[in-house]
Order: C-alpha cells, then sequence, then structure tokens
C-alpha cells in the first residue's frame, strides 16, 4: 500500500480497502477532507465509514452519493448518520448476497426483555431491536413494495413475540383481508379472535379496542397487552372512512393502557392512514419504487428508502431522531413452527363483539342504477365492496357508470 500527498494509492489493493480507497479519492477530487475505512461486511450490504476533517460539514459527503456510488462501481449507495458515526452503504454484487438466517441472529441476540424483538441486523453489525415498551416505537407502520420483505418482517415481528410472552401477557388479534399473509398463525394459542377478513368484523374489532382502551384508562389497567396487526390497512381505509378515525383514536392513547397496533401496506403515508398516521412513532420500510414515494413512506427527508436491495433490506424509523439500516432474517418453516398453537381452529376463542355496525357514510344513498336507471341492490353492493370489488367490478355487475362505481367503492354514495 502506497501512500501520496496523504492518501492511499488505489493499486495494488482488493476488495472494500480498493472501494475505500476509490471513495476517498472521489471526496478528495470534490475538496472533502475525508478518510473512508471499511467497517462491517453485512449481508447484502458493505458499510464503509467516513472520518471528516475537523469543519467538514456531512452534508456535502451526503451530496456525493451519486459520485461515492460510481467510485465504488454501483449504480446507486446511501449515506446516513448512525451514532455520531458517517456511512456510506454499498449494496453487494447479487453473487455475493447471502441470506441472513434466523438461527444466526438469534445466536447473537441478547434481548433486554420479552417486548424486545431482535428484529434484525444492522449495517455496522450490531442487533436493531424493536419493542413495543419503547414509546418511539410502540406503534409501527409496516411498508414497502413486492418482494421487499414487508410479509416476512411481519412474521419475524409476531414469531419472537408470541415465543417470548406467555399467553398471560400477551395477547393477539390478526385482520388479513386477503386471507393469505398472516395464515401461518390461524391457530396461535395467543389470539383472542380468529383471524379477521371480513370489513365489518374488522370495524366491529376496532370498536371493541375502542371501549377496552376507554375501560382500561377508567381502572388504571395495561395488562395483559393487546398486539393488533392489520394487513393492507390502505385498502380498509378506502372503503371505509371510520376506520381512519379508530386507528387514529387508539394509536394516540393505546399503548398507555397496553394496547398496540402495527399495521402494514405497499404505500405507507398520508394516503393510507390520512390523520391517523401522526399517531404511529415508529415506520418500518422495505423498498419503495422511487425517491419521490420514498420522503412520503418515510416521513422524513433522506432516508434513501429507494436506494434498498429488498428480500428484508429495511429502514426502522422512530421519534427521536431513530434510523437504522437493517437486515431483517428469513423465516422459515422451523421458526413459525416454534409458536404455541392450537390443534383445531374450533379452539381459537372468540370476542364478544357488537352485533351490528352502521356504515360512516351509507353506501348508495341514491339507489338509481346506470343506462336504465334501474334499482340498485344495495345488499348486493356492500357484499361486493366486502369482497374486494373494484369500481371495474361494480360497473359491469350493476351497469352503471365508472365514476358512480367508484364513489360507491368509496363510500360517498349519491349521483352528480
Amino acid at each position: 500500500m502506497t501512500h501520496i500527498a496523504g492518501h492511499t494509492q488505489p493499486n495494488q489493493l482488493d476488495g472494500p480497502q480498493m472501494t475505500a480507497a476509490m471513495m476517498q479519492l472521489a471526496l478528495s477530487q470534490r475538496k472533502v477532507e475525508a478518510i473512508v475505512t471499511p467497517l462491517f461486511d453485512g449481508p447484502q450490504v458493505e458499510t464503509y465509514q467516513v472520518a471528516l476533517a475537523l469543519g467538514v460539514e456531512p452534508e456535502k459527503v451526503e451530496r456525493l452519493d451519486g459520485a461515492l456510488a460510481m467510485a465504488a462501481g454501483v449504480s446507486a449507495c446511501r449515506v446516513a448518520r448512525s451514532q455520531g458515526c458517517l456511512l456510506v452503504e454499498v449494496p453487494k454484487p447479487k453473487e455475493k448476497r447471502k441470506t441472513l438466517r434466523a438461527r444466526t441472529l438469534l445466536a447473537q441476540a441478547s434481548a433486554p426483555t420479552s417486548l424486545h424483538v431482535p428484529l434484525g441486523l444492522g449495517t455496522t453489525g450490531q442487533i436493531v431491536y424493536y419493542s413495543l415498551a419503547d414509546e418511539r416505537m410502540c406503534h409501527l407502520v409496516v411498508g414497502g413494495t413486492t418482494r421487499s420483505g414487508k410479509t416476512n418482517a411481519l412474521h419475524w415481528l409476531l414469531t419472537c413475540l408470541l415465543k417470548q410472552n406467555p399467553l398471560g401477557r400477551l395477547g393477539l388479534i390478526l385482520a388479513d383481508p386477503k386471507r393469505r399473509e398472516l395464515a401461518p398463525f390461524a391457530l396461535s394459542r395467543h389470539l383472542m379472535h380468529p383471524i379477521l377478513h371480513d370489513l365489518t368484523e374488522i370495524v366491529k374489532v376496532l370498536i371493541w379496542l375502542q371501549e377496552t382502551m376507554t375501560l382500561r384508562a377508567s381502572r388504571g389497567i395495561n395488562q395483559p397487552r393487546i398486539l393488533t396487526v392489520i394487513d393492507e390497512v390502505r385498502q380498509l381505509v378506502r372503503r371505509e372512512r371510520r376506520v381512519q378515525g379508530l386507528l387514529s383514536s387508539i394509536a394516540e392513547m393505546g399503548a398507555g393502557v397496553g394496547i398496540h397496533l402495527v399495521v402494514a401496506t405497499q404505500q405507507p403515508g398520508a394516503k393510507a392512514l390520512g390523520e391517523a398516521l401522526v399517531n404511529f412513532p415508529a415506520r418500518l420500510l422495505g423498498r419503495v419504487a422511487s425517491s419521490t414515494l420514498s420522503y412520503g413512506a418515510a416521513g422524513r427527508a433522506r432516508s434513501q428508502a429507494e436506494t434498498l436491495l429488498g428480500r428484508g433490506d429495511m429502514i426502522l424509523i422512530g421519534e427521536g431522531g431513530l434510523m437504522h439500516r437493517l437486515q431483517v432474517p428469513l423465516v422459515g418453516e422451523a421458526e413459525l413452527e416454534t409458536v404455541p398453537r392450537w390443534e383445531r381452529a374450533d379452539q381459537v376463542p372468540h370476542l364478544e363483539l357488537p352485533e351490528a355496525v352502521s356504515w360512516s357514510t351509507p353506501v348508495g344513498v341514491d339507489s338509481r342504477g346506470g343506462w336504465q336507471r334501474k334499482e340498485l341492490d344495495m345488499e348486493r353492493v356492500r357484499e361486493m365492496i366486502e369482497d374486494g370489488a373494484t369500481a371495474t367490478e361494480l360497473h359491469r355487475a350493476f351497469g352503471i357508470n365508472y365514476g358512480r362505481a367508484l364513489r360507491l367503492l368509496e363510500g360517498s354514495g349519491g349521483d352528480t
């Protein structure tokens, strides 16, 4: 290794040392005094630490992420701050990426409490924990595109919490409109009610949670903790406006009485949760489609979620500046089988839910149909909407124009 004018020459170096030298040279050419060194070789990402000369602002390096990526020989990299350090996270070539196994992560983990989940391996080599008891993370939004690792992350979170907490300490409610994402937990002994699929039943449970929250607050009760996981929450909010208000109310006060929410959607942000989003202090993001969507998904600038690699490469964001990039382990059948479970579906208990739920805005106040202005079968309309019908399907089924079908789907009622 040779040195010229205080900088390492990139010749005759190998692997990470070569990459570090090239990035340091790129910074030097742009009048940024810094030393770049390899820090951690992760499953999908190599991390480099950037030590800045006195007086050099970190923003200068953050603005040079494109130049650093070119120096590292990749299409994009992520510049991040972590515990007072400036990091450059460089994706590995696909053929060198490795799967993080759950047993590998657990062998290194030492959770301080049963509510702490070793969520994944951070890009500096440390284990990143998620905790229901931490006010920065007491409610969580999980988001990301297809193959980002969103469903796997939910499975890992549930597997750890259900294994670590006995039945009397943690109860579980699951809502799964697609009927497949949370199916591995259909016989969990922690379930307080069979998995919910129907929109009306999901609304009933949210009302029950709100009433339970109020009762607990009046009596000073916060045990056992109740964890409610809702998949495809954006779809539910679009179909029934009251869902947003119920989630907002529960998220605002629930943690203080031991009630926690974890919701999942491909596109986290205001469009998915509206006013309820401000009461969710934490987000776990997988890859998003573009830099434009990255800000809305993260709720802050420079998350660079669009540079994530998918397959469990995620960012945990919480209040107070918390932001960690991590690799979530792959959850297999062996891990899922460790969750305590019933032998038969009829053993799962049932909550006593409200008998009926009125819709926040009556679907189809004006029941006039389409081209022939025939009366609509509103019961059938409701059934199709609850089964996930699209506006196009309503348009074809009832012979109504697309705008009218969309208004029915959104529950606004009335023709224009």
